[in-house]
């Protein structure tokens, strides 16, 4: 076997956030939800406007599943125990998941008043006051989704927390769209209509919004059933599996891998001569895993060498 070593096919991430600055920063994520969310209730009652209602309720429901993202944190750093001897990883999809279905189950909820809304004559809203809450809460939603993309890294936590953000953005953004034309509308021949813009805008924007969640529970799905992992992990893996296998003439080795949580699990059985020893597929597995642990996961390999039969050879 040649055991001369090879350039590690891809770097870590020195940016990768640690389970403490998850929590920090699903905290001030919190703190922020919360205010947003108090605003938009408080000014949705005042105005009578569903949308900004529905704005302020999406928010205060993200404070609840902001919460439970951080207790998932928490406990998958809590690592193994007896009673979870392979730890609690799996909270974390786990978690992202209830945070998709309830979001669902909120635009539903908004949805479904909207219809009714119209069905009843539609509602009265003042354009002005509705455009400035639009500008100062698309403004604050812009900036905190900024910062939170620049955290994330690769924390699928903090990236389902700043999906959250962004549509909470892009919600915004169609708000003022809505009420702008709102206010064009309600001073022009088509005033009649002006009731029904705020309902048919709840009825646009949970369409629109029903993507990111939909989108978090086939995730959810996909890691709890122990599928593949996303094609940059799936690759990363192939790629240091065929730098060994080459290094030390391995043939082509089996390969399976999936990911929970931060947690990535790699299966590997390879084909070498039969008289390779203990300490020499001990090495083999040394230099495999300094290759994935670049990868800014936490790696459970399992690695297997069996002995090339006679069959095996080339005849």
């Amino acid at each position: 076997m040649n055991a001369s070593r090879t350039a590690e096919p891809f770097a870590a991430d020195p940016t990768a956030p640690t389970g403490a600055l998850e929590r920090r920063v699903l905290l001030l994520s919190i703190v922020a939800t919360l205010v947003l969310g108090a605003f938009g209730v408080v000014w949705g009652i005042a105005s009578g406007s569903q949308m900004i209602l529905l704005d302020g309720v999406y928010g205060i429901v993200g404070i609840f599943t902001s919460w439970l993202l951080l207790r998932a944190s928490i406990m998958a750093d809590k690592g193994a125990t007896g009673r979870y001897p392979f730890g609690r990883e799996a909270l974390t999809p786990l978690m992202i998941g209830v945070q998709a279905i309830v979001l669902l189950a909120t635009l539903l909820y908004a949805t479904v008043e909207a219809v009714y809304t119209v069905r009843a004559g539609g509602s009265e809203v003042t354009a002005g006051p509705a455009i400035v809450y639009s500008v100062l809460v698309t403004a604050s939603c812009l900036g905190v989704w900024r910062r939170m993309r620049r955290l994330a890294g690769r924390s699928d936590v903090l990236q389902a927390e700043g999906t959250g953000w962004r549509i909470a953005a892009l919600r915004g953004v169609g708000m003022l769209a809505g009420f702008t034309v709102l206010f064009f509308v309600a001073h022009s021949r088509w005033s009649y209509a002006g009731p029904y813009i705020d309902p048919v805008m709840v009825i646009i924007v949970c369409g629109a919004l029903s993507g990111g969640p939909i989108t978090m529970v086939k995730g959810t799905i996909l890691e709890l059933t122990e599928g593949a992992p996303p094609d940059e992990i799936a690759q990363a893996v192939r790629r240091a599996v065929a730098s060994v296998s080459a290094t030390y003439e391995l043939g082509e080795p089996d390969v399976r891998a999936t990911k929970v949580g931060r947690k990535v699990y790699v299966d590997v059985s390879g084909i070498a001569s039969p008289h390779v020893t203990i300490a020499q597929e001990h090495e083999v597995r040394r230099d495999l895993e300094a290759q994935l642990e670049a990868m800014p996961y936490e790696i459970w390999l399992n690695f297997e060498l069996l002995p090339r039969q006679e069959s095996d050879n080339p005849s």
